[in-house]
């Protein structure tokens, strides 16, 4: 009786394995976990799911409002995937935490723009003044790049993003002040004019075609959506990358954000 019992254990034990081992190579679970920002991306995504849901697979969006723990909960295997940070602040984060984190791949460009309560443009911008830079590596640099667009200073050119230190000429002796992203709205009051991306001032109800003295152009910062680097080429995260570019995606940039954030010609294109 006893080894009867023994025997039914065992083929329950080894259906049990092969149930496991086919639904991995089915693809596992059909549930996706990806953490997002406020505004556009936390909004883009909710269309991806949308397109997601029609392919079977069940995109669960998990907002956060910072800008290192959806990084520090993808790594933690709290999440499958995040979307909201540009490919240099990911490479910048991997390097600086050692981090196995990747690319999956691009999925949109948002301008960053020069905002100011005191002038109405660049030209009015006086000697002395104030500008904020966000204040993260990534975003330093590409603050000063930005000023240095609308020659305000001018930076030493180097392989990497500027530096404050590699601010080359800078006529008008302005002085910077680093304020995090999403502050720089809030805090203009206090200085004379800030960058900002403009997916925080959708975030916080403004337009950037009406409130910025300036938007850049040009600069390839493309966001995108990464995972654990065992993860990479994953079918169902390149699948929910690839559908950030679908038509749905499309319209709902450009009527929602007006030329502000453009899709990336090609998911993978910097892989």
């Amino acid at each position: 009786m006893r080894k009867k019992w023994w025997t039914l254990i065992a083929v329950s034990l080894f259906l049990a394995g092969c149930s496991s081992s086919n639904a991995s190579e089915d693809g596992g679970d059909r549930t996706i976990k990806i953490g997002v920002t406020g505004g556009p991306p936390e909004e883009i995504t909710e269309i991806v799911k949308e397109e997601a849901a029609k392919e079977g697979i069940d995109l669960e969006v998990v907002k956060f409002n910072d800008y290192i723990t959806p990084n520090r909960a993808l790594s933690g295997e709290e999440l499958d995937l995040n979307m909201f940070q540009t490919k240099q602040f990911l490479e910048n984060y991997i390097e600086d935490r050692n981090d196995p984190l990747a690319m999956v791949g691009t999925t949109y460009n948002s301008t960053y723009g020069i905002y100011s309560e005191k002038y109405d443009s660049i030209d009015e911008i006086p000697e002395g003044a104030t500008l904020g830079i966000i204040n993260d590596p990534v975003n330093i640099g590409r603050s000063l790049l930005l000023y240095e667009e609308v020659e305000l200073l001018q930076v030493e050119q180097k392989d990497g993003l500027p530096k404050l230190n590699d601010i080359k000429e800078n006529p008008k002796k302005f002085k910077f002040t680093e304020i995090e992203g999403p502050l720089m709205l809030r805090t203009l009051g206090s200085i004379d004019a800030g960058v900002v991306a403009s997916t925080h001032a959708i975030d916080q109800g403004i337009n950037p075609l009406e409130e910025a003295i300036y938007l850049e152009t040009g600069m390839e910062f493309p966001m995108v959506v990464a995972s654990r680097e065992e993860d990479k080429d994953h079918p169902d995260y390149k699948r929910i990358t690839e559908l950030y570019h679908s038509e749905a995606v499309k319209e709902f940039i450009e009527e929602r954000y007006e030329g502000v954030i453009v899709v990336t010609d090609d998911p993978f294109q910097d892989e």
